[in-house]
């Protein structure tokens, strides 16, 4: 090889191109390009199986189709002298096997030094585009070397011309594409040019490199035999080529596919996962979606009104329990499994006698106990496409998501869309996962990345309206960290309900994580006797009165509780200016503190709060304006708060979820006791075997809740709190813990809602502390 800044003295060979290899070449460059993108794009981490199959396939189309058969292609562009046969270059097989081998290794080493996060460092961007551009410029002249029966000479010139392009263009491409690829993950136009502007950068150093090239001192002894021929050295490119064409097309295939699905479930009932990281980033597959499953087609519900499955349905409260109690539902799922295959196969053995089956009149009969299966059976499915145990698939969300089904132009023209148009609705299990389960995940072949870079393509592949989903998908981030419980302390809340038409009453909230209903924080951590003492005289007054009452010189008379007269003004004033005048007019001050339970950061926190609470039940038309409050139904908060007491164990729902399987199974003319597995059986132990009562047959929801209705609100036992003796003048939760005392109903399990619920439908028959207790103090550390 000879280095020369011009032309060579001697007899060199005349050099003419042919445009059509030139196109083909690069045609060739830009599939193999474009196909190692793609594949890039679904790397979701640097370790897993499935990540190193990534990596080496995409190093082997860009190396092998995207730089090899692009140059050897392009070579054969190159006409030698007169086009004679015996003129034409001949190659070393050995050099020819070894361009192929050492793009390949040294692509290898610059993708994986990129990584596959987000978004790559630019220093990590820059290695990577130095030595996919060193690939390229040495694939070419070791190719080169190979040619046996010409001694070549390069302008320098041009090599540097080479190189510069080569590594430029690579730079630019693979910045391009790792920096933005979060944004572009519904974006495959974006990543084709990305890739011709890869294939751009191969093409344009070839060339570059080509024309800075001469050929002389032919070898008249060296031999064409064995040699390929230009069509046969075109044919085998082509099928390397058309190899990774394959690759993209199956991937357009797979992409045609999962949008056809999502198209389907925009009309089905659909339980998805929404799991985040540390940093709140949201986990989806390669294909930017969210892990889903089909529950059923739709809910049918034994009234109109119900077959839309709304978050106060009884339907969706039992699976919103049963999302906190799934190590319980993963010892029934084989039998709930069962019962669906054994349901289906009656339904075929009807359909093949001819007899005439009306579904729809048979699921209205029984179609609760017909949810509750799918819904387990689909959770489980769903936890084993996520590779997670069916504990660890999360929480239910506090709500419903309505989807509706696309439709073309063509059918909104023609007038089919009001009737094709049908909607459907998604519910969603979330988790906040920990550093060494997302890097599982990752290496398992699923992506993390921020919730904006993903909305807009899951609102379209979801059917779900971009500012709706994106507001959603920020409250599953903040609620799969916190819940909807109360911080550690003392805490002045507004209680409001109002009553609706359809779901009986709703209750005033707070969104975000901090505390569920509107309220205001005591700097105190407990509350002694003589704040009981302050607290008595304003029981059943409003706000304001209670305001008027703290500032006059009675109330300052006391000098040793000062400090807390001050704090509660402080937050009743905080409190009335978050809510309109008409609702704070309304509302009266309970002076008997309740308990509630709260979250815990660390071993030495309370796991209890005390709220002190302002009551009220608004009309139909009752609004708040203030956005950082919103309604909520009555059934849904109490089954969460519920849900949050640390002290409320899962006896109950195991004891449900024994009797509904018990039922079940009895009214099942198939089942025998040798049917049931014993994990069913581990289960019906909670509830005590009796024979089948033909009265509950037909058992709702409502009937099968562990309370009896009472207006809206589910009451059988009363709790009273049993507080510190009198003689003792602050009470340390280290020493005195409040306990609950049952004074009827054992299954029942109320919790401070049923108080609050009880001082707004009876405001006449308030809630007082008994009379062994009316100068106790109560307190939380």
């Amino acid at each position: 090889m000879l280095l020369t800044d011009r032309a060579p003295h001697g007899d060199h060979v005349n050099v003419s191109y042919m445009g059509g290899f030139i196109f083909l070449a690069y045609v060739v460059s830009v599939m193999g390009c474009t196909t190692t993108l793609e594949l890039l794009h679904r790397r979701t981490s640097r370790s897993g199986l499935y990540n190193w199959y990534l990596l080496l396939t995409s190093s082997i189309t860009m190396g092998g189709v995207g730089i090899w058969c692009m140059h050897y292609i392009g070579n054969r562009a190159i006409v030698l002298g007169n086009g004679e046969a015996q003129f034409q270059i001949i190659y070393s097989m050995t050099f020819t096997g070894v361009s192929f081998v050492l793009p390949v290794i040294v692509l290898l080493v610059a993708f994986y030094s990129i990584g596959a996060s987000e978004k790559a460092s630019y220093f990590r961007i820059l290695t990577g585009g130095i030595l996919t551009g060193g690939a390229v410029c040495g694939m070419h002249y070791i190719g080169q070397l190979g040619i046996s029966n010409y001694r070549c000479s390069y302008r320098v010139a041009n090599i540097a011309g080479a190189t510069i392009i080569a590594v430029f263009a690579s730079t630019v491409a693979l910045t391009v594409f790792f920096r933005w690829r979060a944004t572009w993950t519904d974006s495959w136009w974006r990543r084709g040019i990305c890739g011709c502007v890869l294939a751009l950068a191969v093409s344009g150093m070839h060339w570059t490199a080509a024309v800075g090239t001469y050929y002389y001192n032919h070898d008249t002894t060296m031999k064409h035999n064995g040699q390929l021929s230009r069509s046969q050295v075109v044919i085998i490119s082509s099928v390397l080529a058309c190899a990774a064409c394959g690759v993209l097309t199956a991937c357009a295939v797979v992409a045609g596919g999962d949008r056809r699905r999502l198209n389907i479930q925009a009309r089905q009932l659909v339980l998805t996962c929404a799991f985040f990281d540390q940093s709140g980033r949201i986990m989806v597959t390669p294909h930017a979606l969210l892990p889903s499953r089909k529950i059923v087609d739709r809910y049918v519900g034994k009234t109109f009104n119900d077959d839309d499955l709304t978050r106060s349905h009884p339907a969706f409260l039992w699976a919103f329990r049963a999302s906190r109690h799934w190590n319980l539902v993963k010892d029934v799922v084989p039998f709930m499994r069962s019962r669906i295959e054994t349901d289906k196969e009656a339904a075929e053995h009807f359909l093949a006698k001819g007899e005439a089956l009306d579904q729809e009149s048979e699921l209205q009969n029984d179609f609760d106990e017909l949810f509750k299966r799918h819904f387990c059976v689909t959770a489980q499915d769903l936890a084993d496409e996520v590779r997670q145990p069916l504990p660890a698939l999360g929480k239910l969300y506090d709500d419903v998501l309505i989807t509706t089904a696309p439709t073309s132009r063509f059918s909104r023209a023609m007038g089919y869309s009001r009737l094709n148009n049908s909607k459907g609705q998604m519910l969603f299990t979330v988790r906040h996962l920990d550093k060494q389960e997302a890097n599982r995940l990752a290496a398992a072949g699923f992506r993390f990345t921020a919730i904006e870079n993903v909305t807009s393509a899951l609102s379209s592949r979801m059917h779900i309206p971009l500012p709706v989903l994106g507001e959603h998908l920020k409250d599953m981030r903040d609620y799969a960290t916190g819940g909807r419980n109360y911080e550690p302390g003392v805490h002045l809340v507004s209680f409001v309900m109002r009553p609706t038409i359809s779901d009986h009453f709703e209750v005033l909230t707070a969104k975000g994580t901090g505390n569920p209903l509107p309220s205001s924080t005591l700097s105190i951590k407990r509350i002694q006797i003589q704040h009981l003492d302050l607290l008595s005289h304003m029981e059943g007054w409003t706000i304001s009165t209670c305001l008027s009452w703290l500032n006059s010189e009675a109330a300052k008379s006391n000098k040793d509780i000062n400090d807390f007269r001050e704090q509660l003004i402080h937050a009743m004033t905080s409190l009335e200016s978050a809510l309109p005048p008409d609702i704070n007019m309304a509302s009266k001050f309970s002076a008997r503190p309740l308990i509630a339970p709260c979250r815990t950061f660390s071993d030495s926190d309370a796991s209890n709060s005390i709220l002190l609470p302002f009551c009220a039940v608004g009309n139909l038309d009752t609004q708040v304006s203030n956005p950082d409050f919103t309604f909520m139904p009555l059934r849904l908060f109490r089954a969460q708060q519920q849900l949050n007491d640390a002290n409320i164990g899962s006896d109950g729902f195991a004891k449900e979820l024994g009797r509904e399987l018990y039922y079940s199974n009895a009214r099942s003319s198939s089942a025998t006791e040798a049917d049931i597995t014993p994990s069913v059986r581990s289960v019906l132990k909670f509830w005590p075997r009796k024979h089948a009562d033909p009265t509950h047959g037909d058992l709702s929801q409502e009937t099968l809740t562990e309370l009896s209705q009472l207006g809206d609100i589910m009451v059988r036992k009363e709790v009273k709190v049993d507080v510190a003796k009198l003689s003792e003048r602050s009470l340390e939760t280290s020493k005195h813990a409040s306990h609950a005392t049952v004074v009827a109903g054992d299954l029942a399990t109320s919790s401070y809602v049923d108080e609050l619920y009880n001082l707004c439908y009876s405001p006449g028959v308030r809630l007082r502390p008994d009379t062994a207790i009316t100068r106790s103090s109560i307190a939380t550390g």
